[in-house]
């Protein structure tokens, strides 16, 4: 069965960056999230997909 869902602090540190460039990237949305059991939600695709736009090209 898939993860349900990360949280904003999981992605965060997934991501390797601070929360608060995690919280602008949410305002903007430029990261899909969904609310599971009442808690705000990330799942791993939105996180991969993002990380994959952010890629930085060499």
């Amino acid at each position: 069965m898939p993860k349900p869902g990360t949280s904003l602090v999981q992605a965060a540190r997934f991501l390797g960056i601070d929360q608060s460039s995690l919280y602008m990237a949410l305002q903007k949305g430029q990261i899909p999230t969904h609310r599971k059991d009442g808690r705000t939600v990330i799942s791993q695709g939105a996180l991969m997909e993002y990380q994959a736009r952010n890629r930085p090209n060499f």
